[in-house]
């Protein structure tokens, strides 16, 4: 059994793969990841729920990887395997900055050309919203950041005086008739045509370089929310999660490799 972390800015998800099949998967909170991370993984795996032959990870966090490996070597007994910007993918990073690319685009990009084989984007719906472009031969190409519906929303309860923080949630109508309902209207008819926007951009772009049909896929903890108003946009539910898992394959593999050439 692989365990997969994926750590965001918000959460931690832990996916559980036999095989290709992600068996299980659960989710803590990041900012309360130093004190529960060791717990969690204790408890699944004296309850029979976890036994991990192996780990790997993607951060985008810095300040807690001291404390997730440890956590992950007393609870597991094994040494996590960090995915970063470094790491031997097979996967051009075609940017400016290579290393300040982010795990998880990384591993979007790496997970949505298995499943194209092809020209890819990726929209993920996170604390941040990514916008991820994959080439036809596989290379990361760049995208888009923008911030993500909650962070909007809090950003706008904390630097107004009056507006309230709201669930971001799909209106009925465009129009709101009260302080929340022009809110929840803004974040979500607003953000939409955001992202619309942006990938319409971002699919000329990509066409321009060639690649005419590029696929879409969405992922991330609000991309449900958003699917029904993305029609023919697949919802990939555990998609940086696979990428950890195809990263971890590959990375096993070239260290295979290297042993066999060192005999």
């Amino acid at each position: 059994m692989l365990l997969a972390l994926d750590v965001g800015n918000t959460n931690i998800t832990l996916g559980a793969f036999e095989g290709p099949r992600l068996a299980r998967e659960w989710r803590l909170e990041t900012g309360r990841a130093p004190t529960q991370l060791g717990r969690k993984l204790l408890s699944l795996v004296r309850a029979g729920r976890l036994k991990a032959d192996a780990v790997v990870y993607g951060s985008v966090v810095p300040a807690i990887n001291r404390v997730l490996e440890q956590a992950v070597r007393e609870a597991c007994g094994v040494r996590p395997l960090a995915v970063t910007p470094r790491s031997p993918l097979g996967l051009r990073l075609k940017v400016r900055r290579p290393l300040e690319v982010g795990a998880d685009r990384i591993l979007n990009a790496l997970a949505a050309f298995e499943l194209s084989r092809g020209p890819a984007v990726v929209l993920d719906f996170g604390t941040a919203t990514t916008f991820d472009c994959v080439s036809r031969e596989g290379d990361y190409l760049g995208g888009a950041i923008l911030p993500g519906p909650r962070m909007a929303a809090l950003a706008l309860a904390e630097g107004t005086a009056q507006l309230p923080l709201v669930e971001i949630r799909r209106p009925r109508r465009a129009i709101g008739r009260d302080s929340v309902e022009c809110l929840q209207s803004g974040l979500y008819f607003g953000y939409l045509g955001m992202v619309e926007k942006m990938l319409a951009l971002t699919l000329r772009e990509l066409r321009e370089m060639g690649a005419p049909r590029a696929r879409v896929l969405a992922t991330g903890g609000l991309a449900g929310l958003f699917a029904r108003d993305m029609p023919g946009i697949p919802l990939v539910r555990d998609l940086t999660l696979q990428g950890l898992r195809i990263a971890y394959e590959r990375l096993r593999g070239l260290a295979a490799g290297a042993a066999v050439l060192s005999r």
